[in-house]
C-alpha cells in the first residue's frame, strides 16, 4: 500500500483499501453499531412476536417501539438540540436572524403545539388524531432529511480523505431521496392497511372508515417504484475506484430501511426510529466536543456524554411511566405499579404533551441550525464535525 496520506492520493490511483480508511463519519464501531443495534432489536422483537403468536401489534412490538424511543434515544434526543445551542453559543449567531429563529421560533412552536395537543386531548378527539398524523408526517420528513444530511457529510468526509466526489447522478438521486421516500412511506402508513386482513386500518389512524383505505395490494406498486429508485442509486454508487465504502454502506442501509417500512410499516418505524435516535446522539456528541480554538472549554470528553444523558433524563422518566414493562412489574407487586402510575396520570399526560412540544420545536430548530447551503453556517458548523 502507498505510504502517502489519503488526501494526497489521486482518485484514479486510490487502492481499494483506501475506500474504508478514514472515511467513517464517526468511527467504524459507531457507524456500524448505529445501523446494526436497531436491526438486532427489530429481529429480536419479530422473533418474540412469533414465539408468543401475538402478531405485530402485541407486547413484542410494544417493547421494540419503546426500546427504539428510550434506549436508542429517538424519543429523547430532541432536547439535545437546545443543549447544543445553549453551550456552543456561536451556533446561535451564524446569521443575523439565527438567534431569533432558534430561540423565539422554537419557543413559539413549543407553546402552540403544547396548547393544541392539550386542547385536543381534552376536547377534540378527531383533532387529536389529525395532529398525531401531522406529527407522524413531520417526523418522517425530519428523519429522511437527516439521512440526506449525513449522506452529504459522508461525501464531504470522502473528499477530505481523497475519495472522488459524488457523481452528478448520485447528487440528483440525493436531492430526490426525501420527496420520493416520504411520498411512498406516507401512502403506506396513512392510506394502506397494515395487513391484508379485511377491515384492517392503516398504521396511522386519522378516523378512516374500515372500508375507506386503499387496497393492500398497492404495496407492490410502492415497492416497484422504490425498487426503480434503488436500482438507479446502486448504479450511481458504483462510481470510479476509490469511492467511499462507508458512504455506500450507509446509503444502501437506509434504502433497505425504507423497503422494510413499505412492507411492514410498524416494524419499519421501529427500525427507522432507532437508527435516527442513535445518529442524532452521536452527531450531537461530536458537535459538543470543543474545537482546537476552544482550549478552555469545560464541557469536553466524558462530560459531554454525561451532560447529554442528564438533559434527557426528564423525557426518560416519561418513557418509564409509559413502559410496557410496567405490566411485568405488576406481577411481582400485585398491581401496585399500575396503581401508582394511574394516580400520576394527569402529570404523565402533561409530560407526554410537553415532550411532543419539544419534538416539534426540535424539528423547527434543526431546519435552521443545519442550513449548510449558507456559507456562514458551513464555516461555523463543519469544523465542529471535524470537516472544516
Amino acid at each position: 500500500m502507498s505510504t502517502l496520506p489519503a488526501p494526497a492520493l489521486e482518485a484514479s490511483e486510490a487502492p481499494a483499501s483506501v475506500r474504508f480508511q478514514g472515511l467513517w463519519l464517526f468511527s467504524p464501531r459507531a457507524d456500524l453499531s448505529i445501523l446494526l443495534l436497531p436491526t438486532l432489536l427489530l429481529l429480536a422483537s419479530v422473533w418474540l412476536a412469533s414465539l408468543t403468536g401475538e402478531g405485530s401489534q402485541g407486547f413484542a412490538q410494544g417493547i421494540g417501539r419503546w426500546t427504539s424511543q428510550y434506549v436508542f434515544l429517538n424519543g429523547t434526543h430532541v432536547i439535545l438540540t437546545f443543549l447544543l445551542v445553549g453551550t456552543r453559543r456561536e451556533l446561535l449567531h451564524t446569521t443575523p436572524s439565527q438567534s431569533r429563529l432558534l430561540v423565539g421560533g422554537s419557543a413559539a412552536v413549543f407553546a402552540l403545539t403544547s396548547a393544541l395537543l392539550w386542547y385536543a386531548d381534552a376536547h377534540a378527539p378527531l383533532l387529536a388524531l389529525l395532529l398525531g398524523a401531522g406529527i407522524h408526517v413531520l417526523a418522517a420528513h425530519h428523519t429522511l432529511s437527516q439521512v440526506k444530511g449525513l449522506w452529504a457529510l459522508h461525501g464531504l468526509r470522502g473528499r477530505v480523505a481523497g475519495a472522488p466526489p459524488l457523481s452528478e447522478s448520485e447528487r440528483t438521486l440525493q436531492r430526490q431521496f426525501v420527496p420520493v421516500a416520504l411520498t411512498l412511506m406516507m401512502i403506506r402508513s396513512l392510506a394502506l392497511p397494515v395487513t391484508s386482513a379485511l377491515g384492517s386500518r392503516p398504521m396511522v389512524n386519522i378516523g378512516q372508515a374500515e372500508s375507506g383505505s386503499l387496497p393492500h395490494g398497492l404495496i407492490w406498486v410502492l415497492l416497484a417504484v422504490w425498487g426503480v429508485f434503488a436500482a438507479k442509486l446502486v448504479l450511481a454508487l458504483r462510481g470510479p475506484p476509490g469511492q467511499s465504502g462507508p458512504r455506500r454502506v450507509y446509503v444502501l442501509a437506509h434504502v433497505a430501511v425504507v423497503a422494510v417500512y413499505l412492507v411492514w410499516p410498524l416494524w419499519g418505524a421501529i427500525l427507522s426510529a432507532g437508527i435516527h435516535g442513535l445518529e442524532y446522539f452521536f452527531l450531537t456528541g461530536r458537535m459538543l466536543q470543543p474545537t482546537p480554538s476552544e482550549a478552555t472549554a469545560r464541557l469536553r470528553g466524558p462530560r459531554v456524554w454525561a451532560a447529554m444523558v442528564a438533559v434527557m433524563a426528564p423525557i426518560i422518566l416519561v418513557g418509564v411511566a409509559n413502559s410496557p414493562f410496567v405490566t411485568l412489574v405488576d406481577g411481582a407487586t400485585g398491581g401496585a405499579a399500575t396503581a401508582f402510575f394511574l394516580r400520576q396520570q394527569p402529570l404523565w399526560s402533561l409530560g407526554v404533551i410537553a415532550t411532543n412540544g419539544v419534538v416539534l420545536a426540535h424539528y423547527f430548530a434543526d431546519a435552521f441550525l443545519y442550513r449548510f447551503r449558507i456559507p456562514r453556517v458551513r464555516e461555523v458548523t463543519l469544523p465542529r464535525l471535524g470537516l472544516g
